[in-house]
């Protein structure tokens, strides 16, 4: 069972439906409120898909459960600016979202966006098992000195961008996907390094994947099936 905490249900039971038609994975999909304090040892997984305030204590749960040996997926919101009242959530994910005035390169958000989902690391199983791409991105990594690089890419439109994620652990994170889109008011394209990764997180495993505002994102099958591939990924694979 993969247990998902959510105040957003819809986006959920879609994924559920596809998870269920192409794989082993069902969903338990609770509200805070009804997640338990301590997880069943059957429990495969947690996915955090909270777009409010995540309580202490549901947080408390996951990261405990995720550094016991469990793996946790973080989608979209549920690394948000919200999150920084949660106690210890932004040092477990290793991010800062500081949107400071003073910040050099503030955290922020952008509504109804076209974007691309680039595949960083195009051999890794879980950006590839099954995963049909239907566009390429001419992308530079912003892990500057680069070159710029024809990848392969997933596009979403009329959905939500966060920029400026900022990581706090060093090369802790193995980063997987990046982002690209066109900013509606300047122009500018913007392409950073900060729409999927995973790492090692005590003795289980953290993942984060950054699309998912809307419904239309999870009816996008190569995106659905990354998340799948989060799931039953293993160090071997």
């Amino acid at each position: 069972t993969v247990y998902v905490v959510a105040d957003e249900f819809e986006q959920m039971e879609v994924l559920d439906a596809f998870l269920q038609a192409n794989g082993p994975f069902r969903l338990h999909i609770l509200e805070q409120a009804d997640f338990p304090k301590t997880l069943p040892p059957d429990t495969t997984a947690v996915i955090e898909f909270v777009h409010g305030q995540l309580s202490d204590a549901v947080a408390a749960t996951i990261m405990e459960y995720t550094l016991g040996g469990g793996r946790t997926l973080v989608i979209h919101h549920g690394l948000s600016s919200g999150k920084k009242r949660t106690k210890g959530w932004y040092k477990f994910l290793g991010v800062n979202l500081d949107a400071s005035p003073d910040c050099p390169h503030p955290y922020g958000w952008l509504h109804d966006v076209d974007f691309q989902l680039v595949n960083l690391q195009p051999n890794h199983y879980i950006t590839s098992n099954h995963v049909v791409y239907s566009a390429t991105a001419t992308y530079r990594p912003s892990d500057t000195p680069s070159e710029t690089q024809s990848l392969p890419a997933l596009s979403f439109a009329n959905s939500e961008v966060f920029i400026n994620h900022q990581f706090t652990d060093g090369r802790e994170k193995q980063v997987l996907f990046g982002f690209s889109f066109q900013h509606p008011q300047t122009g500018e394209v913007i392409q950073q390094d900060r729409s999927g990764w995973m790492k090692k997180k005590g003795r289980g495993w953290l993942f984060y994947l950054h699309p998912g505002h809307t419904v239309e994102d999870f009816k996008t099958l190569g995106y659905c099936q990354i998340i799948q591939n989060c799931l039953d990924w293993s160090p071997e694979k």
